[in-house]
């Protein structure tokens, strides 16, 4: 049996809110059972997906890491970044040097490294070149800061086609992918078990991330994003906790490029481009600030607004071709205005509030919904203005952990 995407991720939202909301069961217990059901129809998905659709939702699972990497640098801790692409190619380069059969460099073995012996350098390598660029990026922030990490992604591309002899030069490298281990053999192929590799990163580091922000190391995070004054005079170390979360973001991204070195089996310095690097940021917007849950939905607009949204318009009459080729990146742009204006706590911020409703104002509240948004859309015409500072974003609430 065979389903198209947009039914199967509207079963997955059906049956999720569904658990969420029983109002027999606690809930403690109510989250519990949403991710359970949740896991197991992502499991299900290569079984009734076909195989370009299987291919994005490995890709959606990559790019939730990546996103959830940047929210940990700027939604919980206020800093900027618009050159993470940087550490994701970092990390793809670095899984594809250690698993490539030719010799690379006299110190590294001609045998290829078992993917996961790889997936953690790539990660430990993108970390150290996030505490090196974190570190003297201290004195930056707001829109310096993001000039800056911006000015890191643009000179990575010449960088990696200069030493050709180690990164492959302007064709990049190959290497296989690897193989279903022994006990899977015979009933999955090697599509389905690289989908299940990513989701499995994907579930293991959120998993982290989610640990992560309960931790005092997390709420140290969260004060310094409030306001650094208040942190430094709780006995916060603010420059400490900036490095830290740097690191931590850039290790995120490092992952998330292993892992799709591994989904695509080759890399080149353009597998990485600026406006990739640019789209963790938007999956950040349109997803919500401080919400793991809101890069996983990051993720998914991310990966598939510019593939169906070029076949929307592409199955219009009378459009050129180069409309239908700038059409993606326009209705995408559009869509994070929208999401700022109407939604500034992006989509995640808005099911939070759903979640927090009682069930029986939902025909009042769903009845006033028009005209509160055009409410709030012309308060917003009035006053609004670019603000580089994310910390009104991040403060529309006061902080709950159980929320994220």
């Amino acid at each position: 049996m065979q389903m198209e995407i947009w039914p199967f991720l509207a079963l997955l939202a059906g049956l999720a809110a569904i658990a969420y909301l029983l109002p027999i069961v606690p809930m403690r217990w109510r989250r519990a059972l949403a991710i359970v059901v949740v896991l197991a129809l992502l499991c299900w998905a290569p079984f009734v997906l076909d195989n370009f659709r299987t291919f994005q939702m490995s890709r959606v699972a990559i790019m939730a890491v990546a996103v959830l990497g940047l929210n940990l640098l700027t939604g919980y801790n206020g800093q900027v970044s618009l050159g993470h692409g940087a550490f994701m190619i970092l990390g793809m380069y670095t899984m594809a040097i250690l698993m490539d059969s030719k010799e690379q460099l006299n110190f590294i073995d001609a045998r290829p490294w078992p993917f996961w012996a790889a997936l953690i350098v790539a990660t430990g390598i993108s970390a150290l070149a996030g505490l090196g660029i974190g570190i003297p990026s201290l004195r930056l922030s707001g829109p310096y800061l993001a000039i800056a990490t911006l000015a890191v992604m643009i000179s990575i591309t010449p960088v990696l086609k200069k030493f050709g002899g180690l990164t492959g030069g302007v064709q990049g490298l190959r290497f296989p992918t690897p193989p279903p281990p022994e006990f899977l053999k015979g009933l999955i192929d090697r599509p389905d078990w690289l989908y299940f590799l990513s989701l499995i990163t994907a579930v293991i580091l959120i998993f982290l991330a989610w640990n992560l922000l309960r931790s005092p190391l997390g709420r140290a995070l969260i004060a310094v994003r409030d306001s650094e004054i208040a942190a430094a005079a709780m006995g916060i170390p603010v420059a400490r906790s900036k490095v830290i979360a740097f690191t931590l973001s850039a290790a995120y991204a490092g992952a998330a490029g292993g892992v799709l070195a591994l989904l695509l089996g080759s890399v080149t310095p353009e597998s990485i481009t600026i406006a990739d690097s640019i789209n963790l940021l938007v999956g950040v917007v349109i997803g919500g600030l401080a919400s793991i849950l809101g890069s996983v939905l990051g993720a998914l607009a991310v990966v598939f607004i510019p593939s169906d949204a070029a076949k929307i318009v592409a199955s219009l009459p009378g459009l050129g071709g180069g409309i239908v080729e700038r059409a993606p990146g326009a209705i995408q742009g559009a869509l994070v205005i929208i999401v700022m204006i109407l939604m500034p706590l992006g989509v995640a911020g808005v099911l939070h509030r759903m979640a927090g409703l009682d069930v029986r104002r939902l025909p009042e509240v769903v009845a006033r919904l028009p005209s509160r948004m055009l409410k709030g859309a012309q308060l917003a015409a009035g006053r609004f203005r670019w603000v580089w500072d994310i910390r009104p974003w991040a403060q529309r609430r006061p902080f709950n952990p159980d929320d994220y």
